[in-house]
């Protein structure tokens, strides 16, 4: 009886649902949804152009378009929201479409947009007879145009002056493009000068800004200009540019702008009578005499010295004071300045000769802790170890070497390398040249020993004998009756003799002529010279050896 209530009341149940759901179909209308062709919004609206990655994309659109069958869409842009003067980025046939970062830097480069700073762009998609609706990104684009030089012109010129040295000798301005009022990033200006038609090979920065204006005087202007490698006292054309560098997490972007031409007379350096070199390898001590430069007399300066890596020094004029030092030019390495200088580092730790020139106020370093010599007595090997030149460190190299006239050579720091090879200076004779240098020649026949001292920057070259007496206060000077050394070996003569403390003597090729005589140099205790020599003294009361060695240039006494 239950079973057959709850079947008659669901029966009545659903006959209820029944005329209901009739009566709500009769009042329902059923409409289709309008056709869509919508841009999606993508999900970054803020685009920083990279100018590291250019392939990279800068924005992906994706669209419906439930309008137009097998449309071909005009992707267009621009930077008012009214499109009156729209800017096509590219046409797709698919319902996407990517651009990549310097594509659109481009596109916003090319609308006048300026850089660095949040600019609204719009984009829409048209098909000529639809018209999406449109989207927003905030784009940063990176600079392209590069600075503009509004003045001087390539009319200027400037004879410099030493009269008022700290005067405006020349004031470049320019104008920057890509820089607007709300541009977000630090520019720094470098200005840079070379000598005309070098393509700035070698540019000397004269300074830095960070507006769009440089001021220089004629005192600091004149030092740039030699260090340039312009000559004093006569005009030289310089060629002017400005570098616009941009600091960013990306790292640096350059613009560089034309240069200018204009026409620079410097007045010449003063040149110091001495210098001295202070530095952490004698304790800062600017006192110490003998840190002096050799004086070639003619502005350039030389010294021999052995650093440690890390070491620093400078050089100054007046020895016990720091007045008027010289270092390095922070801006440009290898050329020396007064104000604002830094110290010269030392890289390796090594035996260096430093060349200061005051004719180009700039410096060089070079390691002299191995020489070698290459010519065509060995076929120009560079590779040849056996071509070592001798040192005991004192910045003087020594090789006794058997050439035949006509002969040449040249020496090599490092065997089996040409870098940085020394020759003989084109107007200089005698004087060592590692720029534009040529080789040396040999005159005569015969065996030499060639010295290199690089304490002065000079070579020689001095027959050896085959044959060697010994003439001093032992035998009463007497050339006539000089003893003779044994020959060991080729260049290598040893004779034992008894001494007394007092005496002294030096060396003659023949017996009975003073032609040609040897003694003890000047400069360097125990090494052997023909010309401008001392007599070599005795150590002592006794009997020793004397050895000459005109393969290592050196006299021993034992």
């Amino acid at each position: 009886m239950k079973i057959y209530l709850k079947r008659v009341s669901f029966l009545f149940l659903s006959l209820i649902l029944l005329f209901g759901a009739c009566d709500t179909e009769e009042s329902l209308t059923i409409t289709s949804p309008d056709p869509e062709f919508k841009l999606i919004a993508p999900g970054i609206s803020n685009v920083f152009l990279n100018f590291a990655l250019p392939d990279n994309p800068a924005f992906t659109i994706t669209w419906v378009d439930e309008i137009n069958v097998a449309a071909n869409y005009a992707v267009e842009m621009s930077v008012e929201d009214t499109f009156a003067a729209p800017i096509q980025l590219g046409n797709t046939d698919k319902k996407n479409f990517t651009m990549t970062v310097g594509e659109l830097n481009q596109k916003l480069d090319n609308a006048s947009v300026k850089s660095y700073s949040a600019t609204a762009i719009f984009v829409r998609l048209s098909t000529g007879s639809s018209i999406s609706n449109v989207v927003l990104f905030q784009v940063s684009k990176f600079a392209v145009k590069p600075p503009v030089i509004r003045s001087p012109d390539s009319s200027f010129s400037q004879i410099l002056s030493d009269v008022n040295p700290n005067e405006t000798a020349l004031t470049i301005t320019w104008n920057d493009p890509e820089i607007g009022a709300t541009s977000n990033v630090s520019i720094i200006y470098e200005i840079e000068m070379a000598v005309e038609g070098t393509d700035f090979a070698s540019p000397t920065n004269i300074g830095t800004s960070n507006t769009t204006t440089f001021e220089v005087s004629h005192d600091n202007l004149n030092d740039l200009v030699i260090a340039s490698g312009a000559k004093a006292t006569i005009a030289s054309n310089l060629d002017f540019r400005i570098k616009a560098i941009t600091k960013s997490a990306s790292g640096d972007l350059t613009r560089t702008s034309d240069p200018i031409t204009i026409s620079l007379t410097a007045f010449k350096a003063a040149i110091p009578d001495n210098l001295f070199m202070v530095g952490a390898h004698n304790g800062w001590n600017n006192a110490d005499a003998t840190q002096q430069f050799y004086n070639d007399g003619n502005g350039v300066f030389t010294k021999v010295q052995a650093f440690t890596a890390g070491e620093e020094f400078k050089m100054i004029p007046t020895s016990g004071t720091y007045d008027g030092d010289y270092g390095e030019d922070k801006n440009n390495p290898g050329k020396i300045v007064q104000e604002d200088e830094q110290n010269i580092k030392i890289a390796t730790t090594g035996n260096y000769v430093v060349i200061v020139d005051f004719n180009t106020l700039s410096y060089k370093l070079e390691n002299i802790d191995t020489m070698f010599m290459v010519g065509a007595h060995n076929g120009w090997n560079n590779a040849d170890a056996t071509q070592q030149f001798y040192t005991s460190g004192n910045g003087v190299f020594t090789k006794m070497q058997a050439f035949t006239a006509g002969e040449e050579f040249k020496i090599l720091p490092n065997s089996g390398s040409w870098d940085n090879d020394w020759g003989e200076n084109k107007t200089t004779p005698n004087r060592l040249e590692q720029d534009e240098e040529q080789n040396i020649k040999i005159a005569t026949t015969g065996t030499f020993m060639v010295t290199l001292d690089f304490n002065t920057l000079s070579f020689n070259l001095i027959e050896s004998p085959t044959v060697l007496h010994l003439v001093g206060s032992p035998n009463d000077w007497n050339n006539a009756t000089a003893p003779a050394f044994t020959k060991v070996s080729k260049g290598l003569f040893e004779l034992t003799l008894a001494l007394t403390a007092t005496d002294e003597f030096k060396f003659l090729p023949v017996q009975g002529s003073w032609d040609n005589d040897w003694g003890e140099s000047k400069s360097y205790p125990g090494m052997l010279v023909r010309d401008d020599e001392n007599n070599v003294k005795s150590p002592g009361d006794g009997t020793y050896k004397i050895t000459v060695d005109y393969n290592k240039g050196t006299i021993t006494i034992q």
